[in-house]
């Protein structure tokens, strides 16, 4: 199907954007499907508004179809089937212990500023003359709201396994070797610079969430999953750092859920102290940079060896 060397990036991006679009329109209508038959099975009248106001399952299970269509299966597509020669999910040096533990700590000592950082962004305002667009942005962060909201708010534990799934594990292992690995690959192969390459890929990461008001902080994301990948040379880790962000919400849902607060009172911000604020920064700036030095520390060692 494919050639057995792909030279160009250009080809590569094109095979990559035709591949999302074609498994994303392919993992909503078996997704529609199998509910259709779900609905016949049970008795129940089967029709669009039906189904998006459906059961916190039945959101659940299209929002998996559309994780596994848009991000998983392209990039496995991409890695298997685009040629010789390009490896996309790369896993040059074993992962330490202490690389995981160095971004777990990074990511909860980075929480307060993001959050704030996040506050900000939604308190941005387009000017006068942009004014259907702000509209049309605020009622996409709704409809997206609602239908997150449908899915979190979950108090039994069986409903919370289910989400670290669909909103956690799914999402963190589909958009890194999406993202990081076969989009920075490719965007690499045109721009040389590394710091260009990630943010880019960054903002398109950001992007195509079309979640606007939280634009600035998924982009610092996908920046720091872009520096984790090209520093470690191994998927797996921006892959948990992916996770841990996605987990760490999903698990805070649960327990603020399971003690009566509402969806509006778990994202209401509250403005900490000052000091807070710059206490993270500085821890997470050193668990950076201690995850930087292991891997340069690691990677020059086995340089070494096999010299």
């Amino acid at each position: 199907m494919y050639p057995e060397q792909t030279t160009s990036p250009f080809q590569s991006l094109l095979r990559l954007v035709l591949l999302v679009i074609g498994f994303t329109f392919l993992s909503q209508v078996i997704g529609i499907l199998v509910l259709f038959f779900y609905y016949k099975f049970t008795g129940q009248v089967f029709s669009l508004a039906a189904l998006m106001q459906g059961s916190a399952n039945e959101m659940r299970f299209l929002l998996l179809m559309s994780s596994l269509g848009s991000f998983v299966v392209p990039a496995y597509l991409m890695h298997t089937r685009e040629g010789y020669g390009i490896i996309y999910f790369k896993q040059e040096y074993a992962p330490q212990a202490k690389q995981f533990a160095y971004i777990f700590f990074a990511m909860l000592a980075f929480m307060p500023l993001m959050s704030l950082i996040g506050h900000w962004n939604e308190s941005l305002q387009l000017p006068d003359n942009m004014r259907s667009v702000q509209v049309w942005m605020e009622r996409s962060e709704r409809e997206s709201g609602d239908l997150i909201k449908g899915i979190i708010v979950e108090t039994s534990f069986f409903g919370f396994l289910f989400n670290l799934v669909v909103l956690a594990l799914i999402p963190a292992i589909g958009e890194e070797l999406l993202f990081r690995g076969v989009l920075q690959n490719i965007v690499g192969r045109w721009i040389s610079n590394p710091h260009v390459v990630i943010w880019i890929v960054a903002i398109v990461f950001s992007a195509i969430h079309l979640q606007f008001f939280g634009f600035i902080p998924r982009m610092l994301l996908g920046a720091f999953f872009g520096y984790l990948y090209v520093w470690s040379k191994n998927i797996l880790l921006p892959i948990f750092g992916h996770f841990v962000n996605n987990a760490g919400a999903t698990v805070m849902s649960f327990y603020y859920t399971r003690n009566g607060k509402s969806y509006e009172e778990i994202n209401a911000f509250e403005l900490q102290s000052w000091w807070i604020y710059v206490v993270g920064f500085i821890f997470t700036a050193i668990f950076v940079f201690l995850f930087y030095l292991s891997t340069q520390k690691g990677n020059h060692g086995e340089r070494l060896e096999e010299n």
